[in-house]
Protein backbone atom coordinates (compact mmCIF):
# COMPACT_ATOMS: atom_id res chain seq x y z
CA UNK A 1 0.00 0.00 0.00
CA UNK A 2 1.23 3.39 -0.63
CA UNK A 3 -0.01 6.88 0.10
CA UNK A 4 2.27 8.76 -2.93
CA UNK A 5 -0.12 9.40 -4.79
CA UNK A 6 -1.66 12.39 -5.03
CA UNK A 7 -4.95 14.07 -7.02
CA UNK A 8 -5.11 14.37 -10.85
CA UNK A 9 -6.82 17.40 -12.33
CA UNK A 10 -8.34 16.83 -15.91
CA UNK A 11 -9.53 19.38 -17.26
CA UNK A 12 -11.24 17.73 -20.30
CA UNK A 13 -13.01 14.42 -20.98
CA UNK A 14 -10.07 13.37 -22.44
CA UNK A 15 -7.96 13.28 -19.64
CA UNK A 16 -10.37 11.50 -17.83
CA UNK A 17 -10.55 8.94 -20.26
CA UNK A 18 -7.03 8.89 -20.14
CA UNK A 19 -6.70 7.79 -16.36
CA UNK A 20 -9.43 5.44 -16.47
CA UNK A 21 -7.06 3.91 -19.03
CA UNK A 22 -4.25 3.57 -17.13
CA UNK A 23 -6.05 2.54 -14.58
CA UNK A 24 -7.63 -0.24 -16.87
CA UNK A 25 -4.19 -1.38 -17.95
CA UNK A 26 -3.30 -2.33 -14.10
CA UNK A 27 -6.74 -3.79 -13.23
CA UNK A 28 -6.39 -7.78 -12.22
CA UNK A 29 -9.12 -10.22 -11.90
CA UNK A 30 -10.83 -10.11 -8.86
CA UNK A 31 -10.15 -5.80 -7.94
CA UNK A 32 -13.08 -4.07 -6.67
CA UNK A 33 -12.87 -0.32 -7.77
CA UNK A 34 -15.63 2.27 -5.63
CA UNK A 35 -16.16 5.62 -7.54
CA UNK A 36 -18.05 8.18 -5.35
CA UNK A 37 -18.94 11.74 -6.85
CA UNK A 38 -21.86 13.67 -7.52
CA UNK A 39 -24.25 13.33 -10.35
CA UNK A 40 -22.46 14.46 -13.66
CA UNK A 41 -18.66 14.02 -12.21
CA UNK A 42 -16.84 11.88 -14.56
CA UNK A 43 -17.81 8.40 -13.05
CA UNK A 44 -19.07 6.76 -16.25
CA UNK A 45 -16.48 8.39 -18.27
CA UNK A 46 -13.79 6.99 -15.83
CA UNK A 47 -15.46 3.65 -16.02
CA UNK A 48 -15.18 3.74 -20.48
CA UNK A 49 -11.16 4.68 -19.61
CA UNK A 50 -10.93 1.39 -17.76
CA UNK A 51 -12.63 -0.63 -20.25
CA UNK A 52 -10.73 0.76 -23.13
CA UNK A 53 -7.12 0.28 -20.38
CA UNK A 54 -8.66 -3.76 -20.82
CA UNK A 55 -9.05 -4.07 -24.33
CA UNK A 56 -13.24 -3.57 -24.29
CA UNK A 57 -14.83 -0.91 -26.88
CA UNK A 58 -15.21 2.11 -24.84
CA UNK A 59 -17.70 2.98 -26.94
CA UNK A 60 -20.16 -0.22 -25.56
CA UNK A 61 -19.82 1.78 -21.87
CA UNK A 62 -23.79 2.85 -20.84
CA UNK A 63 -24.79 4.09 -17.57
CA UNK A 64 -26.03 1.52 -15.66
CA UNK A 65 -28.19 3.71 -13.06
CA UNK A 66 -31.31 2.54 -14.63
CA UNK A 67 -30.49 -1.45 -14.93
CA UNK A 68 -27.97 -1.06 -11.89
CA UNK A 69 -25.60 -3.53 -13.76
CA UNK A 70 -23.54 -3.87 -17.38
CA UNK A 71 -21.27 -6.63 -18.22
CA UNK A 72 -18.63 -6.08 -20.77
CA UNK A 73 -16.36 -8.45 -22.29
CA UNK A 74 -12.73 -8.61 -23.96
CA UNK A 75 -12.30 -12.84 -23.67
CA UNK A 76 -10.77 -13.49 -21.11
CA UNK A 77 -11.47 -10.45 -19.05
CA UNK A 78 -14.91 -9.32 -17.85
CA UNK A 79 -16.13 -5.74 -16.05
CA UNK A 80 -18.99 -5.22 -14.48
CA UNK A 81 -19.97 -2.01 -14.28
CA UNK A 82 -22.81 -1.17 -10.91
CA UNK A 83 -24.82 2.02 -10.35
CA UNK A 84 -25.94 2.03 -6.64
CA UNK A 85 -27.23 5.33 -7.33
CA UNK A 86 -31.26 4.73 -7.60
CA UNK A 87 -30.74 2.18 -4.69
CA UNK A 88 -29.50 4.87 -2.16
CA UNK A 89 -27.03 4.14 0.77
CA UNK A 90 -29.13 2.19 2.97
CA UNK A 91 -30.12 -0.88 0.20
CA UNK A 92 -29.25 -4.28 0.73
CA UNK A 93 -27.43 -5.21 -2.27
CA UNK A 94 -26.40 -8.86 -1.51
CA UNK A 95 -29.25 -9.92 -4.33
CA UNK A 96 -26.20 -8.01 -6.52
CA UNK A 97 -23.99 -10.86 -5.39
CA UNK A 98 -20.45 -8.58 -5.98
CA UNK A 99 -18.77 -11.66 -4.35
CA UNK A 100 -19.95 -13.91 -6.99
CA UNK A 101 -18.44 -11.22 -9.36
CA UNK A 102 -15.03 -10.80 -7.86
CA UNK A 103 -14.50 -14.91 -7.32
CA UNK A 104 -15.31 -15.94 -11.05
CA UNK A 105 -12.66 -13.13 -11.80
CA UNK A 106 -14.34 -9.80 -13.22
CA UNK A 107 -13.17 -6.77 -12.30
CA UNK A 108 -16.32 -4.84 -10.43
CA UNK A 109 -16.51 -1.03 -10.76
CA UNK A 110 -18.99 0.57 -8.42
CA UNK A 111 -20.47 4.53 -9.31
CA UNK A 112 -22.05 5.46 -5.93
CA UNK A 113 -19.47 2.88 -4.21
CA UNK A 114 -20.00 4.60 -1.18
CA UNK A 115 -23.64 2.65 -0.79
CA UNK A 116 -22.13 -0.53 -1.17
CA UNK A 117 -20.63 -0.45 2.23
CA UNK A 118 -17.39 -2.29 0.99
CA UNK A 119 -14.56 0.05 0.93
CA UNK A 120 -12.37 -2.25 3.40
CA UNK A 121 -12.83 -4.91 0.19
CA UNK A 122 -11.92 -2.57 -2.74
CA UNK A 123 -8.73 -2.12 -4.39
CA UNK A 124 -9.49 1.50 -4.60
CA UNK A 125 -11.84 3.82 -3.56
CA UNK A 126 -11.72 6.69 -5.97
CA UNK A 127 -13.37 10.22 -5.56
CA UNK A 128 -14.18 12.65 -8.15
CA UNK A 129 -14.78 16.04 -7.22
CA UNK A 130 -15.48 18.97 -9.48
CA UNK A 131 -13.85 21.69 -8.92
CA UNK A 132 -14.92 25.33 -9.79
CA UNK A 133 -13.62 25.92 -12.78
CA UNK A 134 -15.59 22.61 -14.29
CA UNK A 135 -12.43 20.16 -14.27
CA UNK A 136 -12.63 17.02 -12.20
CA UNK A 137 -10.21 16.32 -9.56
CA UNK A 138 -9.82 12.74 -9.30
CA UNK A 139 -8.18 11.25 -5.98
CA UNK A 140 -7.02 7.81 -5.06
CA UNK A 141 -7.55 6.85 -1.95
CA UNK A 142 -4.75 7.02 1.10
CA UNK A 143 -3.27 3.38 0.90
CA UNK A 144 -4.12 2.67 -2.67
CA UNK A 145 -2.07 -0.41 -4.05
CA UNK A 146 1.18 0.71 -5.92
CA UNK A 147 -0.24 -1.19 -8.78
CA UNK A 148 -3.50 0.63 -9.19
CA UNK A 149 -1.84 3.98 -7.82
CA UNK A 150 0.77 3.84 -10.38
CA UNK A 151 -2.28 5.22 -12.70
CA UNK A 152 -2.04 8.78 -10.94
CA UNK A 153 2.26 8.68 -11.26
CA UNK A 154 2.50 7.13 -14.69
CA UNK A 155 4.46 10.32 -16.55
CA UNK A 156 2.23 9.30 -19.56
CA UNK A 157 0.00 11.19 -21.78
CA UNK A 158 -3.16 12.57 -19.96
Amino acid sequence: MSDIAAALRCSTEAETLALGERIGTRVQPGDLILLSGQLGAGKTVLVRGIAAGMGIDPTLVRSPTFVLHHVYRADPKVLHHLDLYRLGPSADIRLLDIDEMLESGGVVVVEWGEHAGREQDASASISIDIDDDGSRVISPPPGASLRLAGAWTDHGPL
